[in-house]
């Protein structure tokens, strides 16, 4: 009889295997993974490999886009609050507040008296700040954010250009919001290419942790 039940549970012989599935020990190897998680010093982390030695991305922050993004919008907002003409009268923002009241009457107003220069540049530059932010976050790439931010720093060089083509082409009738505006755009192009154009890293990393360089 004790050998009938010994042959019946053939799995209770080890006691140190736990619990079992149809007398098989369960398997105990950890889950394949590639997510980020936190290191216990604070630092920003990439992913974690699939199997040890494999590839993985390194998730980063785009620093240098993302600065160069940010002086974008701090030159914006000096646009905002210096004269556009040379002889001081009217400033950026004011500029701004009379497009929203010729928006009212239709592009085509809007068009024709030239307000809708200012209007882009000062909604531009608030745009390259958000973008700005998203390039500060960790992530494999920045280059869908790079291609928004190229498209907006084109839209405020092309408001300048327009700036430039109703002034005959005379810069010393522009006041220093313009050339800030100009600055708008060319660091908003400069950001935009640095992130369009850095390539996402791929690493080999033990089944651990990987933080950002």
């Amino acid at each position: 009889m004790t050998e009938r039940q010994q042959e019946r549970h053939p799995a209770d012989a080890d006691a140190g295997t736990g619990p079992s599935i149809l007398g098989f020990a369960p398997d105990t190897a950890e889950d394949d993974v590639a997510d980020v998680e936190p290191v216990p010093d604070g630092t920003e982390v990439a992913g974690v490999a699939l199997h040890p030695g494999g590839l993985v991305h390194v998730r980063r922050p785009d620093v240098v886009g993302g600065v160069l993004l940010l002086l974008a919008g701090v030159a914006d907002t000096a646009s905002a609050w210096l004269p556009w003409d040379r002889d001081g009268g009217t400033t950026g923002l004011d500029l701004v507040v009379r497009s929203i009241g010729s928006a009212r009457e239709g592009a085509a107003e809007l068009g024709r008296t030239g307000l809708w220069q200012p209007a882009t540049v000062a909604a531009g530059g608030a745009v390259l700040v958000v973008l700005a932010l998203l390039l500060l976050r960790p992530a494999r790439s920045h280059r869908v954010s790079g291609v928004l931010a190229l498209g907006v720093a084109l839209a405020v060089a092309a408001a300048v250009a327009g700036r430039l083509v109703d002034a005959g082409w005379d810069v010393r009738s522009l006041g220093p919001g313009v050339w800030c505006a100009v600055a708008v755009a060319g660091l908003g192009v400069l950001g935009a290419l640095k992130a369009m154009l850095t390539s996402p890293r791929v690493t080999t990393a033990p089944a651990g942790p990987v933080p950002v360089g």
